[in-house]
């Protein structure tokens, strides 16, 4: 392992010829001996199979993320039994905004952990998915409210931790472009559980339906104990056997020498990310930092959380036919126009397609409260709730629901993402958490209506907001200057 003390860094040229730059870390300079390795253009099909060799251990780890998937869908089909009077697990609907909000706050919970490998990446998934076992173990012998509410807090700790493991452990594992995909498919297994959690809610009782998710995580468990390790984390604890084993593996073409000194200069040459609060005391990244907060603020009171927690009540509020089988289409749509945000509208000028989704999103809410005041169902057609519904998720889906999370690479150096991308999950789980009680109370106490008005308000305002502040353009990332930060004594640090 390289010393990270060490004033002179030279490394052999493996191929070609060398070059020196100069590189400073911490004030110290280091002489770095770049490696050019000149090798002959990759045959398609080594390319392929050195891909698949990659894409296949991010895919079996990212099923990681369905447990957790299904206990976020897990209300919509399962709210309905449990108001019942007759069920084994009965509670009010005034409790029901805190049962879901307890997921969003062990996901805020584990959030704050999710970068600390304390075993390394893959015992950090497995460990996070051992959490969800006990959280539907939990759910399954559930018998009064506390059940639910430690269940649920418990599954949102151990995604929360999980997931900041599976995002390290595709990025180490991956060649960039590779990664960069792979970690945008995380929510979809997310979103691909909440349409099994309709499904089977649908079919299962309360417990079939918490014993079915169990067999299922086990399975997933066993699965994850296959993953190999990246070799940058063998590295990181000393094995370099393994590490050489591990790059032949997955870069049968690549020269394992020449790899194994570039990861050891990239972890020698490391550079910390900076905390929140170094992000705020830099004055030309204080206003990205507002901007992208009142985005994820904007994106979840025009009010997508709350319609996925309580789909199936509020089309059976609506008398809408077959509300159950509606709610499983509410969230395919759901899925399908997350997708085309994440893969299509986003290659689009940002400020036009949030933009675009934010008028829309208006102009459906506003047929929402039409809807629901003047009982449209009953009055025109018996669908009329389905399509102004659907019409709503998509066009937020597209645009609202995706965007602001992407403006991170446009407006925030690379030190300082990360904990931007940490502090914005943490907002979007707190700002769901609130918006859904606010549903809850709004929807119950007076009419359904009024809390689809109240996203309509929001979603009026996010549209001025657009168009005022939200630069047309990328805003170039300014990199902070090392002699600030590095003289800085964080007592607190994300």
């Amino acid at each position: 392992m390289l010393n990270k003390s060490a004033i002179n860094v030279s490394t052999q040229v493996i191929f070609g010829m060398s070059t020196n730059n100069n590189v400073i870390k911490n004030g110290t300079t280091i002489e770095q001996t770049l490696l050019f390795d000149h090798r002959e253009e990759m045959p398609d099909e080594t390319r392929f199979k050195r891909w698949m060799m990659q894409i296949f251990p991010s895919v079996v780890g990212s099923l990681m993320c369905l447990p957790f998937g299904i206990m976020l869908g897990w209300p919509s089909p399962t709210y309905p039994k449990l108001f019942a009077v007759t069920s084994s697990v009965s509670i009010t609907p005034d409790q029901s905004a805190m049962v879901a909000g307890f997921l969003m706050i062990g996901n805020i919970l584990g959030t704050l952990l999710s970068s600390s490998s304390f075993f390394g990446t893959k015992y950090g998934i497995i460990l996070g998915m051992c959490g969800m076992l006990s959280g539907w173990i939990l759910m399954w012998l559930a018998s009064d409210i506390y059940y639910l509410l430690s269940s649920r807090i418990i599954i949102g700790i151990s995604f929360g931790y999980a997931v900041g493991q599976l995002k390290i452990y595709i990025n180490e594992l991956c060649e960039s472009h590779l990664a960069t995909i792979g970690l945008k498919c995380i929510n979809f297994y997310v979103f691909f559980g909440v349409i099994i959690a309709n499904i089977v809610g649908y079919f299962l009782t309360f417990t079939a339906f918490s014993l079915a998710v169990m067999i299922m995580t086990v399975v997933l468990i066993v699965i994850c104990l296959f993953l190999p390790h990246s070799a940058r984390e063998y590295l990181r604890f000393g094995k370099t056997k393994e590490a050489k084993m591990m790059i032949k593996y997955l870069k049968s073409d690549a020269n394992v020498d020449y790899e194994i000194q570039k990861l050891n200069l990239d972890l020698m040459l490391k550079v910390e990310d900076l905390s929140i609060f170094q992000v705020i005391r830099i004055k030309s990244l204080r206003k990205s930092f507002a901007y992208v907060v009142l985005l994820t603020f904007f994106q979840q009171f025009t009010g997508a959380p709350s319609t996925i927690v309580y789909t199936q009540i509020i089309f059976a509020a609506s008398q809408l036919p077959f509300p159950e089988l509606c709610a499983i289409g509410y969230t395919l749509l759901f899925f399908i126009s997350n997708f085309i945000g994440v893969f299509y509208c986003n290659k689009f000028n940002k400020k036009y397609c949030l933009l675009f989704s934010s008028v829309t999103v208006c102009v459906a809410l506003v047929l929402n409260v039409c809807t629901f005041y003047y009982d449209f169902n009953k009055t025109y057609w018996k669908y009329s709730s389905l399509i102004s519904m659907s019409l709503y998720i998509f066009f937020h889906s597209i645009g609202l629901a995706v965007i602001p999370i992407t403006l991170i690479a446009d407006y925030f150096p690379v030190r300082a993402r990360n904990v931007i991308s940490k502090f914005l999950i943490i907002c979007h789980s707190a700002f769901a958490i609130i918006i859904t009680k606010i549903f809850q109370v709004l929807s119950y106490t007076l009419d359904l209506y009024v809390a689809f008005l109240l996203f309509l308000s929001i979603a009026i305002v996010c549209t001025f907001f657009i168009i005022i502040f939200i630069p047309y353009k990328s805003v170039i990332p300014v990199q902070p200057n090392n002699n600030n930060i590095n003289n800085e004594k964080e007592a607190i640090s994300l």
